[in-house]
Parts: structure tokens; sequence; C-alpha cells
């Protein structure tokens, strides 16, 4: 029987590490290959991928990597995929291909890679499958859907889109193509999920155009807007207005600085050069005349905008009538790092905007309405709500069937499904476990859940080290029980546990000693100390640390 293998690495049940594999007989395709940013930073994690095992053990029938756009969670791990051994050309749109050659040269990478660039509309032609590209509107320029012709039917990948009627950078959303689709048969529908909790269609990236306007033109004094760095359409609303406004530009963060260079070289912001100053040069003009553009708008550690708001940016100081515009929405897990930000900023005197507060950002995911009505358009036998959290596939799938899609033909799916697609059936037959790979530092080094719980223990149990130092021929102990401990206690306990446990470790060393049976492995003393140390500080303190016991033979 003809069948589809279809296998989300990752974006099903998460907002990120976006990640899907279609896989027919010998030929396999990978729709795009992306990250995920960790919230265990503070165990070292910095961000998580997917598990590519899958893919290096059939490594020889991957054909290609498809990119709908160039956001961190569709192309952040490109790199990781590449150091596999996979090397089957990656298509992706110019802009989006301006990206991930700067995500590569991180790596060193560069030369490593076969990038095709494709234009909207075009056709990719392998041997089992063929997909036709569609321009889809979203918080980042050429973006595109998938239209994927296979042997067992048609399937159309929305990626992440909204529909926009008025978008600042390229056409409106093609929605005669997605209609075409449906009318020509689709069999599989997997589409964005992110904003189906939300039921009033998306505002058009227009509306922030005429806030800037009002904002800009009353500033009274230096206007920050952070942003992410990748949403070029926003900023060439900023570019815009500051010529309209006669009004100057300055530029903070790495990535604003390498994107708004990418901007103009893929042909967006034009003219922007004429507004650009570097910030030595912000002091020159009036203070109510010039716009930062920065990063940091998640709060992110030692950023450009958590610089300034906590006082430590070495050229861009706040003052009273300052204004900061957070334009970008708040990813779950980063509220507090923002809110501890935002409340930093006020206290710098600035006056802080913020989608909370002050329509000043529009999500770049579709919402109810535009879901319903992709769903209306490509009107599909089977249906996979894809990208958003568990909840978001629950709602998404409820949608579908309100639309018309049968009950027993919508699917929800988590990273890791094996999915069956037939031309009659879609079902989950099998399940792979943690399709994920935790990451530490931007080399990529895998850190184990083994490594992951010993950090864990140390951060809320604290760690404890006991040396000794021993003479090597008559193994008498010479100095020492010292202890030294490590986020344990306050240090006005400190000094009597230390005390207590010394006297307990030279006790357990006595007993040792005096059992006078040199054949007996050091191990053996190592782990009696541990476990009495350990016994020692539960008693007293409520709590097993990491105990370390260390012999140093002199």
């Amino acid at each position: 029987m003809s069948e589809l293998k279809i296998i989300p690495l990752g974006g099903l049940g998460e907002i990120g590490m976006n990640c899907m594999v279609l896989e027919y007989k010998d030929e396999i395709i990978v729709v795009d290959c992306g990250l995920l940013f960790s919230d265990l930073d503070h165990f070292g994690v910095e961000f998580v991928i997917p598990d590519f095992s899958y893919l290096k053990e059939r490594k020889d029938k991957v054909k290609a990597i498809v990119i709908t756009h160039g956001h961190e969670d569709h192309i952040g791990a490109l790199p990781f995929v590449l150091k596999t051994g996979i090397h089957a050309p990656v298509y992706a749109s110019f802009f989006s291909s301006l990206l991930i050659r700067e995500r590569l040269k991180e790596h060193g990478l560069e030369d490593r890679i076969d990038l095709r660039t494709f234009k909207m509309g075009e056709r990719i032609e392998l041997a089992q499958f063929k997909i036709t590209t569609i321009s889809v509107n979203h918080s980042i320029v050429d973006s595109a859907a998938l239209i994927i012709e296979t042997p067992v039917g048609k399937v159309v990948h929305t990626g992440d889109f909204k529909i926009d009627p008025t978008p600042f950078y390229g056409q409106m959303m093609d929605l005669p193509a997605f209609g075409r689709a449906g009318d020509d048969g689709v069999l599989l529908l997997m589409s964005d999920s992110t904003n189906v909790e939300r039921h009033e269609h998306s505002m058009s990236e227009s509306v922030i155009y005429q806030k800037f306007e009002q904002l800009f033109a009353a500033a009274e004094g230096l206007t920050i807007v952070s942003m992410f760095a990748s949403n070029v359409g926003r900023m060439g609303q900023v570019f815009d207005l500051a010529k309209r406004l006669n009004k100057k530009i300055a530029l903070t963060g790495r990535t604003m600085e390498q994107n708004v260079r990418l901007g103009l070289a893929a042909g967006y912001l034009k003219g922007a050069e004429a507004q650009l100053i570097s910030l030595d040069q912000m002091d020159d003009y009036p203070r109510n005349q010039v716009i930062l553009l920065s990063t940091g708008s998640q709060g992110e550690h030692r950023s450009a905008l958590i610089r300034i708001a906590t006082g430590e940016h070495s050229q861009v100081q706040l003052q009273e009538g300052d204004l900061v515009l957070m334009s970008s929405k708040f990813i779950p897990g980063n509220e507090k790092a923002i809110g501890r930000m935002i409340n930093n900023l006020f206290k710098q005197g600035a006056e802080v905007l913020y989608e909370a507060v002050h329509d000043i950002h529009v999500s770049g995911h579709a919402t109810r309405p535009e879901l319903k009505e992709m769903l209306s358009l490509v009107k599909p036998r089977f249906f996979i709500p894809i990208h958003g959290e568990y909840r978001h596939l629950v709602h998404h799938s409820a949608l579908a069937r309100e639309t018309g899609v049968a009950p027993e033909n919508v699917i929800i799916a988590v990273n890791g499904d094996v999915i069956q697609l037939t031309p009659d059936s879609c079902k989950i037959v099998d399940h792979m476990e943690e399709p994920r790979v935790l990451v530490e530092g931007r080399e990529g080094s895998d850190i184990s859940k083994l490594v992951l719980r010993e950090r864990r223990q140390m951060g809320e149990k604290g760690v404890v080290f006991s040396l000794l130092v021993r003479n090597a021929e008559s193994r008498r102990i010479i100095a020492g029980p010292e202890i030294i401990s490590k986020g344990l206690v306050h240090e006005s306990r400190e000094g009597w546990l230390v005390e207590e446990a010394k006297k307990l470790v030279k006790k357990v060393v006595a007993d040792y000693a005096s059992e006078n049976d040199t054949r007996r492995p050091d191990m053996d003393l190592q782990e009696s100390i541990r476990v009495e140390l350990r016994r020692f500080f539960s008693q007293n303190i409520g709590k097993k640390p990491i105990v370390l016991p260390i012999i140093l033979d002199l």
C-alpha cells in the first residue's frame, strides 16, 4: 500500500523547535530545522534542538531541507543537522538564505551547505515530492507556505502565517493559491496553531505605522524601539517614519546591526543609510530627534535593552522624558525577565509602553477567524494542527471539526509521533521517545539528563568537598580534613556545621584505620565519608547536598 510517513521532530506541543520529516520509501524531505530557546539557562542549557538521530541513520535518504522562513525557531538548528553529515540541499527564500548564511558563519560551516534560493510560486522538483512555494504574511519578510505533492496525495504546510491586507513589505498573502489547491483536492493540511485562542482578526502592520507616527511625533526625549531583530517590516516602518519626521536612527545590539545590514542587502530598507547614525553621534542631535533600535525585547541576559535598563550600557543612558516602546510579544517563559527589565526601565526615569498597555505590536500569527478561512479555502480531508502548545493543538482541532473536517480525520500529534498517511487514512502508528537534545553553548555540546540532574541537585541542595592529605607510604593522614561548602546554608550557621562535619570525618577515618586492613580500597573510605556526611547534613539542615570526598596522596 502506498503510504507517506510524517514525523514531527519539534514544534508540536511547544512554541519553537519546528522540524517536520516527510518520508516516502527511499526519499525524505525536512520542512524547517529550528531551535527552542531554553528556560533552563541557569543550568547551562542555552537552547534545545531536535534529536537528529533518525535523520542521521537515514542521511542518504534525505533529499532536501525546505525552510519556510528565517526565524530562529525554523533555521537555528541547521548548523547541528549539517554536523551530523547530512548534506542535502537547503531551499530557502532570499532573505531567509541571508540569515542562514550568517548563522552558519558563526559555526564555520558556510562552505558546507548547498543553499538554494527560491522565489514565491516556484516549484521544487524532487523524485517523489513536488513542492510549490506560496507567499504568506508573517512577522518576517519572505515567508512561505508549501504545497507538497506526494505519491499519496497533496499536503499543505502553512508555515507560520497571518492574513494581512496591508503588509508594509511584500504582497498580500496569496489566498487564491490556497483556494486552487483546495479545489484540486488536498489530502492533508498542517496549519499554524499559535494564535488559535484569539477570536478577533489579527491587526495589520499598518496599525503599527499609525501608532508609531503619533508617538514619534510627540517624543520629548530619546525614543527606544525594542523589537525582534528579524522583523524587517517593522524596521522599515521606523525608517520610513524617521525620514518623514526628519529623525535619525541609531542601532544597538549585534543582531540588530546584522539584520539591518541584511535588510539593505535584500533590497528592503531602501534609503535607510541616510537616517542611520552611530551611537557616538547621538549627542550631536536633539534628544527627541533620535530613535534607537534595540535588541533585548525578551529580557535576554546581557542584551542591549537589559544593559540600558540597569544603567550598564556604555553609550546609552536613560533620562526623564525618554520613551521605550517594546514592540514585540512576550514569549511564554520570558515574562519574569521582561517584567524585571520593565521595572528597571521605569526606575531609570523612562516611560515604557508594551503590548499589555498599548497597541504597539501586532502578531505575525493567524487568529481563529484566519485559521478558519484557511481551513475553508483548503478543504482538507485530513487535518493535523502544528506549531503550538498542546492546548493550541486541541483548540485548532475543534475549529477544524467546526469547519467540516470529519472528527475521525483530525489528528492531534506531538513530537516524536510517527504518522502514517495513505490516500484513505491518517493515523499515528508509533512514537519515538524524547526527540530533543539539550545544548550548552553555541558550539552545541549535548547536556545529558544525568548532567542536568546533577546541576539541578547542586543548585537546589548545594555541594560539600571533604579534603584529606595522606602519606602515600605510611597511609597515615597528615593534613585535614578540610570541609568546603557551596550553596549550603547561611554563613551564620556554616561555622558550626563545618566544625561538626570535620569531627565526623575524623571519626570515619579513625574507624577505617582501626580495622587495619590495607587491602581495602580507597573507594570504601571515600564512600563512607560521603554517606556519613550526607546523613549528618540531612539530620541538621534537612537536605542532602552533593558530597565529594577527595584524598590526596603525597
